[in-house]
């Protein structure tokens, strides 16, 4: 291709708000001394800026937060609509959607109640007093047959065995610190 026919390539470039020079969009400031900010990181300096509503949700209680979202459901918005509201007033952080959706599942299914009942692991069905009796009455019973003297798995044997400080030593159970 000959020089006079070469391709033309355009570059994308922005002007510069204080000597209206147009400068390439990479770069990060003007030759006149003008510094572009990346909105992304200008929005992050503005947000850590504390307001009396971003210090009002460190404050807050979930009980209180509840109550909001209760508001909220009966006003019949929606967990994701609940979340932009309390987070516009409240500031970013001051609550999870998930939370929210959590909770208004609880209230749709009737349960209006703001106590919060304790989650996670379910109580055990074995007895640790019973399960430390059977193995001082016996200690060269295996995990087995406790396991089925009292109707559970081994595994729940061997975590309670481990709890109460019982190991296996030369075929027989013995409390850890003896030794």
């Amino acid at each position: 291709m000959s020089a006079s026919r070469a391709k033309k390539v355009k570059m994308a470039s922005k002007s510069c708000p204080q000597c209206d020079l147009q400068v390439p969009v990479a770069c990060k400031s003007c030759p006149c001394g003008y510094i572009f900010i990346n909105r992304k990181l200008l929005k992050v300096k503005q947000s850590d800026k504390s307001s009396p509503f971003t210090e009002a949700s460190k404050t807050m209680s979930p009980q209180d937060l509840r109550i909001l979202f209760l508001y909220e459901f009966k006003l019949g918005h929606s967990a994701a609509t609940a979340s932009r509201n309390i987070v516009s007033v409240f500031g970013e952080g001051a609550v999870n959607e998930r939370t929210i959706r959590w909770w208004f599942e609880k209230f749709r299914s009737g349960d209006l109640s703001l106590k919060n009942e304790p989650r996670g692991r379910p109580r055990s069905v074995l007895n640790q007093d019973q399960l430390r009796a059977l193995v001082e009455a016996n200690p060269k019973h295996a995990i087995r047959g406790l396991a089925a003297d009292l109707g559970v798995s081994t595994t729940t044997i061997s975590r309670h065995l481990a709890a109460i400080g019982k190991v296996k030593k030369l075929d027989e159970w013995v409390t850890a610190v003896d030794g």
